[in-house]
């Protein structure tokens, strides 16, 4: 018998990043020889170990990297967004492929989410005017309700309208975007999306997505949410000639980084009605400062940076991971199953 054989079962972490993670686990899992591969390390230097599980998250995975991992057996792609394995690499090879939700990118969407929602239903100013018993600027007052007695829409509030049927664009695709596809087409929206490197066709159906040019969504959508990292690159991207291709009765919501838009040309827009609201929970100064513009529009939703949620740490994301892959080896079938083309 040769000696790698002899070795317990391996399962390699992909992402460097999840280094000290792996090490907080390894005893959580005990049946497992488990590796996190360093910043540029490639599988090929474990080859004596029997690699039989792979975790990986944004790591490219395509068949020269599968060519590495000959005894693997199963792959786990840590989030539901998958473009960047080489789906039809994995299932050539006939290994066990699935998929587990990330907690940290489910939270900003539900965050993306309510937003949409809430601004449709002018939720703040709704909530003031009752209240604030506004009723009584229209001359009304309160009666008895029954079943078919009612003062439906008392307030008559202009911008209340539904999400069903209304397009959504998405500024970048990575997890958080694709997580906020999901729910916006299970809401009954039409999503588009705008990405340097366009995902692959399948995993476009998966989500049920199309890419557009950033100037096209921008003037397409009613709603258009941003969901990109803050870099060079993306510093200010959403400016005044950006905000000036929008839909005057569109809607822009940031969970991602407040620099990313020129706060002065947003705000100019929203006070000028060129935009029809937004929900933030970014800015480029966070505390937002108290006497920020932004604080006196009746027409923004505003929320102290939460799109994280409860919080989040790495080792329990890949915890999640690694406990779908031990039932995967077990014998089990995956949670979400990527096994077959969609």
């Amino acid at each position: 018998m040769s000696d790698s054989m002899q070795l317990p079962p391996a399962v390699v972490v992909a992402d460097a990043e999840f280094a000290t993670a792996t090490k907080e686990l390894a005893a959580r899992f005990p049946a497992f020889d488990l590796h996190c591969l360093a910043a540029g390390q490639s599988p090929a230097e474990l080859a004596s170990r029997r690699i039989v599980g792979l975790v990986a998250q944004d790591v490219t995975v395509d068949s020269a990297y599968l060519a590495m991992l000959p005894d693997l057996r199963a792959l786990i792609k840590l989030g539901r967004n998958y473009a960047n394995i080489d789906a039809d690499a994995v299932r050539q090879r006939g290994l066990a492929f699935g998929a587990v939700a990330r907690k940290g990118p489910n939270c900003v969407a539900e965050l993306a989410m309510t937003m949409i929602l809430a601004l449709s239903k002018d939720l703040l100013i709704s909530h003031q005017s009752v209240a604030e018993g506004a009723y009584r600027l229209r001359g009304l007052r309160p009666e008895p309700t029954a079943q078919w007695k009612m003062a439906f829409h008392w307030m008559r509030h202009m911008r209340l309208h539904e999400v069903y049927g209304k397009r959504l664009g998405i500024v970048g695709m990575g997890e958080i975007g694709y997580e906020l596809a999901r729910r916006a087409n299970v809401m009954g929206m039409d999503v588009s999306y705008t990405k340097r490197r366009p995902l692959s066709d399948e995993v476009e159906r998966s989500v049920g997505v199309r890419r557009a040019p950033l100037s096209d969504l921008l003037r397409e959508s009613d709603y258009v949410c941003l969901a990109v990292p803050h870099t060079t690159e993306t510093e200010r991207m959403i400016g005044a000639t950006e905000l000036a291709l929008m839909k005057s009765d569109a809607y822009l919501v940031n969970i991602c980084r407040g620099g990313v838009v020129d706060e002065d040309a947003l705000i100019d827009a929203l006070r000028s009605g060129r935009l029809a609201g937004a929900g933030l929970d970014v800015f480029t100064y966070e505390p937002l400062p108290a006497d920020s513009p932004l604080c006196q529009l009746d027409n923004v939703i505003l929320t102290p940076h939460v799109g994280g949620g409860s919080g989040t740490t790495r080792a329990g994301e890949l915890a999640i991971a690694l406990e779908e892959l031990q039932q995967v080896l077990g014998g089990a079938a995956p949670q979400i199953d990527l096994g077959r083309a969609r």
